[in-house]
């Protein structure tokens, strides 16, 4: 006999402060950015699927963008290393993890940044705590899709909006699905 459960739910996931050091030499931008997890998402115990992950963590990261100033194709890449605190609801400490970032776009006179975008992720060391019953269960997933960027002006600043929509793909003891998220950058 098998079970088949079936789930739904929406809502707002976790806080997601930032704050980034970027410079430019030429074609070259780089950034050294320090992202945090503040735990506001929706959580609880036994519920699936959470928007949030009802812990705290941090994410230290540089990233790289290569515009060519003639074919305005631009190539980015990101690397980062994200270190959680154990969530207190179920006793789970998260493993550290790697990630890496990429995509390929092209821009157009109007704003607007057309692409495709990656990205893996593996878990570096394993989960722990009393919650940790399956093990070390260190996890690994990719994904790749579109991309859609603007770039505009809202409330008298320059602004970047960021539309991504990944499929995953090769996930180890994670879920694999369709993930879409969306940004918006303002420089102050």
């Amino acid at each position: 006999m098998t079970e088949e459960k079936t789930v739904a739910g929406w809502g707002l996931g976790d806080t997601i402060p930032r704050a980034q050091l970027g410079w430019t030499s030429g074609a070259w931008s780089n950034t050294l950015y320090l992202t945090g997890w503040l735990p506001t998402g929706r959580y609880q115990r036994g519920f699936e699927p959470n928007t949030g992950k009802n812990r705290y963590g941090v994410n230290l990261g540089w990233g790289v963008t290569y515009t060519d100033p003639g074919t305005q194709i631009e190539i980015d890449s990101a690397v980062g290393v994200t270190f959680s605190t154990p969530n207190p609801a179920t006793d789970y400490k998260n493993g550290d993890a790697f990630t890496w970032e990429g995509a390929v776009g092209k821009k157009f006179a109007n704003g607007l940044q057309v692409g495709v975008a990656g990205y893996a992720y593996q878990q570096l060391t394993g989960d722990t705590g009393a919650g940790a019953r399956l093990g070390p269960f260190k996890g690994r997933v990719f994904g790749l899709g579109p991309q859609l960027i603007y770039n505009t002006v809202l409330m008298q600043r320059p602004a970047v909006l960021n539309l991504h929509n990944y499929q995953e793909f090769g996930a180890v003891n994670r879920f694999e699905g369709n993930v879409t998220t969306f940004s918006a950058t303002f420089k102050f």
